[in-house]
């Protein structure tokens, strides 16, 4: 059988990113070749643009513009936010309930997710596939490549499998449909993946933020198993400290954070809010120019994916940051620096009271539009599920004037606020390879979770003085990551009772099923709408996502739909 485009990957001619070492990143240029796969990764210096391609496939997975990107889905999801976005965003409505009844024709929602990624592990099966054909200078050189290349594989199919659960798992370039896997045997492909990237890469490669900034260490590849190590631990073994399928325990998930934490080349971030753009930039004239202490090369990002500003409406440069926009303040571009855009995934009235008073995450987290002035402009527009609360770490930039500061910086014509993005996604923070570690069981968790929160309080007045429990890193881990896209996962991996109840409370005065219900305003109304999250909704799905019907129905019914789609 063949697939007929059920995976959408690439054939023919692959649109790799060229590398250019002498930029300030290594995905820092415009310069962009096509090559033959027929006759590609055949040299080393093939296999270097290749794998720079590789990148760049991953980086697609939100330039690409497909709607929604993980980053939003999984936002969305969360209890952290709500919906949002305006009346005719109802898919924003179906994700956040996980309800179809919002908008019951769209049942192919997440196929532009579906079709980025499996492009993107196409590029790395392309590359990997040649590995050991090619004549390299040093074995050094080769397991720089081939452990990048399979760190983004490992990253891709550990997004896709934690989304759908039930998915193809391809190891080589094919047209063929393959049913989908048993998740034990992504997770230990996943595992084999990032344990080579984390064992292979050499200590030295790439930890020079000033040149290499993008790239994968050895140290992102094994906090990157953390994660896999906690999720999986969490959704099918209990959090009862089990192998993981590959063979990963949980002596060996600690040891990649400890390894990180004295490598010596991570730190955390003096304040805070440097580590984000809008958090840390003035509000200022196209004249002034920008006026920011934002610190795009900090010490703490330990694996991050590069956005540049130079992609617009027809060019080729498909590298801006697409899931931006969706997150500006709609409707209005007068509280600079605070973009316009889509509105989605406001922040719950629950969630922005979790930060103390002290507590200086909470500003460089949430935009209060109570306190700018936004809040009564906004209610008398079409946003809906509104709080009032914004997501400040990944919100849109604009001028004095409401133009886009990304757009008014770019070298290209044509730029703006939907292409225009370019500040990166942080995939991971040292700050989280401390607190895994603590949650891993380190002997030095009351070190590490007692640095998370002496950055965060500006002293040692919040510091503990034992370990901490399970259930104090994951409320810091709320705190330290909203709005970074991490807390669906950590939620889920409470167990599916903690995630249904959280779900069922997100809009309510205290987080729980119980709680008085909170206002929002739904279209220039107010309203309540605790009363539409359902718990056989949400508990049915587990919370995995619907395969797309059209990838269904593309094989022929091999592919299988998840429970409660």
């Amino acid at each position: 059988m063949k697939r007929q485009h059920i995976i959408s990957i690439i054939v023919g001619l692959m649109f790799i990113a060229e590398l250019n070492s002498c930029s300030e990143s290594f995905l820092d240029t415009s310069s962009k070749t096509d090559l033959n796969t027929t006759s590609f990764y055949k040299t080393e210096i093939q296999a270097q643009y290749a794998v720079t391609g590789c990148y760049d496939g991953y980086q697609r997975t939100v330039s690409n513009g497909s709607w929604p990107t993980l980053f939003q889905a999984v936002e969305t999801m969360s209890d952290d936010c709500l919906g949002g976005g305006g009346p005719d965003d109802r898919t924003d409505r179906l994700m956040d309930r996980m309800d179809m009844s919002y908008n019951s024709s769209d049942v192919s929602f997440m196929e532009g997710i579906w079709d980025d990624y499996y492009k993107a592990i196409y590029r790395c099966n392309m590359l990997l596939s040649s590995i050991n054909s090619i004549n390299w200078s040093a074995n050094t050189t080769k397991k720089e490549v081939e452990g990048q290349a399979r760190a983004l594989r490992g990253l891709e199919y550990f997004d896709m499998v934690r989304l759908f659960e039930n998915i193809p798992l391809l190891l080589t370039a094919t047209n063929d449909i393959v049913p989908q896997a048993a998740p034990d045997s992504v997770y230990a492909q996943i595992v084999s993946d990032l344990k080579y990237a984390a064992d292979s890469i050499p200590a030295g490669s790439f930890v020079d933020k000033n040149t290499n900034l993008g790239r994968i260490t050895k140290y992102a590849a094994g906090a990157m198993l953390a994660r896999v190590y906690l999720f999986y631990d969490g959704v099918y073994n209990s959090n009862k400290g089990g192998i993981v399928p590959g063979g990963l325990t949980k002596a060996e998930a600690l040891q990649y954070c400890e390894d990180c934490i004295s490598s010596g080349n991570y730190s955390l971030e003096a304040e805070f809010k440097n580590l984000w753009p809008a958090a840390s930039t003035e509000a200022t004239s196209p004249a002034e120019g920008q006026k920011t202490t934002y610190n795009e090369a900090s010490n703490e990002i330990v694996w991050v994916v590069k956005f540049n500003n130079d992609q617009n409406w027809t060019n080729t440069l498909v590298d801006g940051n697409r899931f931006m926009a969706n997150f500006g303040l709609r409707n209005t571009t007068a509280f600079a620096p605070y973009g316009n855009g889509w509105g989605a995934c406001p922040i719950t009235p629950y969630a922005s009271g979790l930060f103390l008073g002290t507590d200086t995450r909470g500003s460089a987290t949430i935009i209060n539009c109570r306190n700018i002035g936004a809040y009564n402009v906004q209610i008398a527009t079409d946003c809906m599920d509104y709080t009032g609360y914004a997501n400040k770490k990944y919100c849109p930039l604009i001028y004095t004037d409401g133009s886009s500061m990304p757009a008014s910086q770019t070298t290209v014509d044509g730029g703006n606020m939907q292409t225009s993005q370019d500040q990166n996604w942080i995939l991971m923070r040292y700050s989280d390879v401390l607190l895994m570690a603590a949650e891993l069981g380190s002997p030095n968790s009351m070190k590490y979770f007692n640095m998370v929160r002496e950055r965060a309080y500006g002293g040692t007045t919040n510091d503990i003085n034992s370990a901490p429990t399970t259930q104090q890193i994951w409320n810091e881990r709320r705190k330290e990551f909203m709005g970074e896209g991490l807390r669906y996962w950590d939620l889920r991996r409470q167990g599916l009772d903690a995630f249904v109840k959280a779900e069922l409370g997100q809009a309510t005065s205290d987080g729980t099923v119980t709680g008085t219900a909170v206002s929002v305003y739904n279209n220039r109304t107010a309203a309540t709408i605790a009363s539409t999250y359902v718990d056989a909704n949400i508990r049915q799905k587990r919370g995995f996502l619907q395969i797309p019907y059209n990838q269904i129905t593309l094989s022929n019914g091999v592919y299988k739909q998840n429970a409660g789609w």
